[in-house]
């Protein structure tokens, strides 16, 4: 098996287009990171926290005023107003320059970019060997199909993986040359108390989250692309639920069965921002409706495999 996940990995750095997915995404980690200091820098006032403070508070208690929201985005705009009075009343200031924290979780947005490049490897890892015909050299050897297909799969999670790292990687030591670390205390609210915010914790935790999405379209895409031999398919379906899965849903939110599909779930992030897709879903749900679907789509991918006539 190890072998085999060897062969797959330098199949896949052979390819030009392996190291242009690493190239774009820390580029698109760089740039952003550049533009953002030299903003910062260019326009930078001589304005007090409390200001800005007192500028944000009125902004959000204009909207609160002016426009209709849900009890979600009235709820969170109520505890930033509460968090900031509670700022101005006992002195604790507000970071006004962009942080390494916050640089970092400006870059986790990018872990769709992660997303969108294991899924066109996932997508393409089994089709292409049909397309091309090496497909038929690959099964030649005295090797289980099985253990072939699972090669791929791993070397698609070890590349996605990979990915995430240096997402991670780049955003942290882009943040630390080009920002300073958080010296003023980040509040938020638990329970009706205001209390300091584990910003490192935080930003672990959104990562984490972020893997539900990451994880259901590699294994959407890598079944479709598995299944039909089409990683044209694979990518733009699984793209089209990524990007218009949250519509899809609230489409079909009348009825009960939008809380047995996968897209519903996928998106973990919705528990940490309290902005449902569905009311009543819970995070142990979610993972076992996941759960199912991760266990589904792997089993027809490799019972397709199995049984292809690769003389077709």
């Amino acid at each position: 098996m190890l072998k085999l996940i060897q062969n797959e990995w330098m199949k896949l750095w052979h390819k030009n287009g392996t190291w242009m997915m690493l190239i774009f995404l820390v580029l698109f980690i760089i740039v952003p990171g550049g533009m953002m200091k030299y903003q910062e820098t260019k326009n930078a006032e001589n304005t007090t926290w409390q200001e800005v403070v007192q500028q944000q508070m009125n902004f959000y208690k204009d909207i609160l005023a002016s426009e209709e929201l849900s009890e979600a985005d009235i709820k969170s705009f109520e505890e930033k107003i509460a968090i900031f009075e509670y700022r101005l009343a006992n002195n604790v200031p507000i970071q006004l320059e962009t942080t390494v924290e916050d640089f970092m979780s400006f870059a986790s947005n990018w872990i769709m970019l992660v997303t969108l490049f294991t899924v066109i490897l996932a997508a393409s890892i089994v089709s292409s060997e049909f397309s091309t015909g090496t497909i038929k050299m690959l099964l030649t050897r005295p090797i289980s199909r099985a253990k072939v297909l699972t090669s791929k799969l791993i070397t698609v999670f070890l590349f996605g993986v990979l990915l995430l790292i240096v997402n991670i990687g780049v955003s942290a030591l882009t943040g630390f040359v080009l920002f300073d670390a958080t010296t003023n205390a980040e509040l938020e609210m638990v329970d009706g108390k205001i209390v300091e915010k584990a910003v490192w914790g935080d930003l672990a935790y959104s990562y984490l989250l972020a893997c539900g999405d990451f994880v259901m379209s590699t294994l959407f895409a890598f079944f479709i692309g598995s299944v039909f031999r089409s990683s044209s398919l694979a990518i733009g379906l699984t793209m089209f639920l990524s990007f218009m899965g949250q519509m899809i849903v609230s489409l079909l939110s009348k009825y009960e069965i939008v809380k047995y599909i996968w897209i519903t779930h996928s998106n973990l992030k919705q528990y940490e921002t309290g902005n449902l897709l569905v009311e009543g879903i819970t995070m142990p749900f979610s993972l076992t409706v996941l759960a199912i679907y991760a266990v589904i789509f792997t089993v027809i991918s490799y019972m397709s495999f199995m049984k292809r006539d690769v003389t077709a």
